[in-house]
């Protein structure tokens, strides 16, 4: 659906819309500061230093020297993110440990609600304190004790999760025979069969080949006095590998969200007995099929790879098949790709990079609002960029490396990270057609018609039987497979579901492609392109939560999954009186807060359910924006004190520079993984104005 034209509200008064209007400029010359140079908005997506500290170890087998002040800079992210109670957790929110740095704004403050719970998890403590110790840091500092204080007091590395095993078992910390069996050989089965790892949600599968090579392989690095004497810190009581066996299903408390199910148990103790039975002739087969998916995914990526996880095993998995393969440099310099270093908060790398993610809402933003002239420059440097962004032919060799057709696609990151997804091509294209149709879009940038059918059918290529779309492919697998989740510390990540956000984002950019391109869709298409609409809303109508709202996977949590489930819906044709609507608006107006905003606890993704914040926190900036685009979208009259009120609230954070303040994370994955977008701050609140000057 085209954004409607700007008009003056006759209902408000001017000193009110003057006064939004003003923060609206304000808003938009911060969102024209943070532009990249490219066009692009690109923030920061803050997870939290596991994969810092992974960097460290792959460094260190590999031999691969730290220069000395990014080693300084590594140890003062780590010193950042340390957490009260002594580790580092998951959460990046969770308030920091007092120390030498209690300027860093996360300090003295419990902006997720978390106080009470544990902060620190072992997974990420014991990798903390390797790291550490590999950068070069004395045991007896003061800082390594707590943290190895910490570790022991919690049963020690003995309940680290299997992946935090592997990544020990490569230092020689955890004996390989003791980890859950991680079978290369599951890589020879036939495609049709029900167990290959292709059937694995694609962030699942290549984690999965990289540690099932580098599990073959039995990879280790060199002994070293260095290691040995972090071997005798972190099991003061003695390297004993029957404790490992006796311990090997057991997790910690502090990390434990999935449990070893009985089914699990069994299924890896037939893994361990046959993989002691497995011959080495077809090890060596087994090994030299994952190494050609490896090698697969650093060519058609230029070395990028899905994720710096996958990235860093196989660098590890290239180093473990030939010390002196050539291109390890260049397997190590695409790390790079991930990191973000600066002298306030040190060296960190990021779980993903969300480029074509913030800059198709922050142009979709813009396109809402008035034409003023800090919108109308970013929105015609955004519009020249996010088409470059698109991919234009398929990955050569895919298919037969499991990867879906990619042509059409943008990703989550930017043009250099050739991964394609569902949503993330609805909300592109959206954007540019809503820019289009302003008479914003930059000429040389327009797409052609056969660029918008190709995102198109790129789209309807994600749609699951059930009308739900997947994320990066359709669900391949049973949905049996969940319940053999090897990850402990993460939830549904084996598959890929049908997600509330993800078919909503492609319902409404059918919708929106449908209705722009009219006749110049071919008819067999639009048909395609209707039933993918209506099946899409028939999956979001029977995921209504009782409440009215929907749950949200990859955010927190029912404020946005309705936010863009509502959006959809109305795209697809709905309106606001639909039954389904007007719950949702509902259950946004009852969970309004007295502050006018509205917040939740991230809690509420762990556990299935409602986690309204505590009386005494003030409301979510995030949150507050996205049910406020959601009641301005659906019930401008009926909702009409309610958004008033919720856009006070957001006018009252403002900061004079046209920016809002950090509060919480509220961005989620698998559950436990929760993320901080740092432009999401600045982006709905700034679309939330663009909405209500729109109107």
């Amino acid at each position: 659906m085209t954004p409607p034209a700007p008009n003056i509200d006759p209902l408000t008064t001017p000193l009110e819309r003057e006064r939004v209007l003003a923060a609206y400029q304000r808003a938009c010359a911060a969102l024209e500061a943070a532009q990249q140079p490219n066009g692009a908005w690109a923030g920061e997506v803050v997870w939290n230093p596991m994969l810092i500290c992974q960097y460290v170890i792959c460094s260190h087998i590999v031999g691969r020297e730290i220069p000395e002040p990014r080693k300084q800079r590594i140890r003062l992210s780590l010193e950042l993110q340390r957490k009260r109670d002594g580790g580092w957790g998951m959460h990046p929110d969770v308030p920091p440990a007092p120390g030498d740095h209690d300027h860093h704004p996360n300090h003295d403050r419990d902006p997720a609600g978390l106080a009470g719970a544990h902060d620190s998890w072992m997974f990420h403590t014991v990798l903390g304190y390797v790291a550490l110790r590999l950068l070069g840091a004395d045991p007896n500092e003061p800082l390594l004790q707590d943290v190895r204080a910490w570790i022991h007091a919690h049963g020690g590395p003995y309940g680290v999760p299997t992946w935090g095993r592997a990544w020990l078992a490569l230092l020689g910390l955890y004996p390989w025979s003791e980890l859950q069996p991680l079978l290369p050989e599951l890589w020879l089965l036939g495609d049709d069969s029900p167990m290959h790892p292709r059937r694995l949600y694609c962030h699942m599968r290549l984690i999965y080949l990289g540690l099932s090579y580098l599990y073959g392989a039995r990879t280790q690095a060199d002994a070293s006095p260095l290691v040995e004497a972090i071997r005798g810190e972190l099991y003061p009581e003695g390297w004993d590998v029957s404790r490992f066996r006796a311990t090997r299903d057991q997790i910690a408390s502090t990390d434990l969200y999935e449990p070893i199910g009985q089914s699990l148990e069994w299924l890896f103790a037939g893994a361990r007995a046959l993989s002691r039975a497995i011959p080495a002739v077809v090890r060596r087969r087994a090994l030299a099929r994952a190494w050609e998916h490896i090698e697969f995914e650093f060519a058609s990526t230029n070395w990028v790879c899905l994720s710096p996880v996958n990235g860093m095993l196989f660098c590890l998995a290239m180093w473990s098949r030939d010390r002196r393969d050539p291109r390890l440099a260049q397997a190590l310099q695409g790390l790079e790709y991930w990191m973000w270093e600066d002298d306030s908060e040190g060296l960190r790398i990021c779980g993903a990079r969300s480029d074509i993610w913030d800059t198709s809402f922050a142009l979709q933003a813009l396109c809402e609002g008035p034409q003023i002239d800090e919108a109308a420059r970013a929105v015609d440097r955004a519009s020249a960029w996010l088409p470059r962004a698109q991919l234009r032919a398929d990955i050569l060799g895919g298919r037969e490396h499991y990867r879906e057709s990619a042509r059409g696609g943008w990703g989550f990151a930017n043009e250099h990270h050739p991964w394609p997804v569902s949503d993330c091509t609805a909300e592109a294209l959206e954007a540019l057609l809503h820019a289009e149709h302003r008479g914003w879009d930059h000429a040389a940038a327009r797409l052609d018609l056969s660029d918008k059918l190709a995102a198109v059918e790129f789209v309807l290529l994600r749609q699951n039987d059930d009308g739900g779309f997947g994320s990066y492919e359709p669900r391949r697998g049973s949905m049996l497979l969940a319940r053999f989740n090897p990850a402990e510390m993460y939830g549904n990540c084996m598959l890929e579901y049908s997600y509330t956000e993800c078919t909503a984002s492609c319902v409404r950019g059918l919708a929106v492609a449908l209705e722009a391109l009219g006749a110049n869709m071919p008819s067999e298409l639009r048909a395609r392109v209707q039933a993918g609409v209506d099946a899409g809303v028939q999956f979001l109508l029977g995921s209504q939560a009782s409440n009215g709202a929907w749950p949200g996977f990859w955010g927190v949590n029912y404020t946005y999954g309705t936010f863009f489930s509502v959006a959809g819906l109305l795209a697809a044709g709905l309106d606001g009186e639909h039954v389904a609507v007007r719950r949702a608006v509902r259950h946004l107006i009852s969970a309004q807060r007295d502050d006018g905003g509205w917040g939740e606890r991230y809690e509420g993704v762990l556990e299935s359910r409602e986690r309204p914040l505590d009386a005494d926190q003030p409301s979510r900036i995030v949150q507050t924006a996205w049910a406020l685009l959601t009641l301005q979208q659906a019930a401008p009259e009926r909702g009409r004190e309610a958004i008033e009120r919720g856009l006070r609230f957001l006018l009252d954070q403002q900061q004079p520079d046209g920016t809002w303040p950090h509060d919480a994370a509220v961005g989620v994955f698998f559950n436990t993984a929760v993320l901080d977008y740092r432009l999401y701050k600045l982006v709905f609140p700034t679309w939330a104005l663009s909405r209500w000057l729109s109107r």
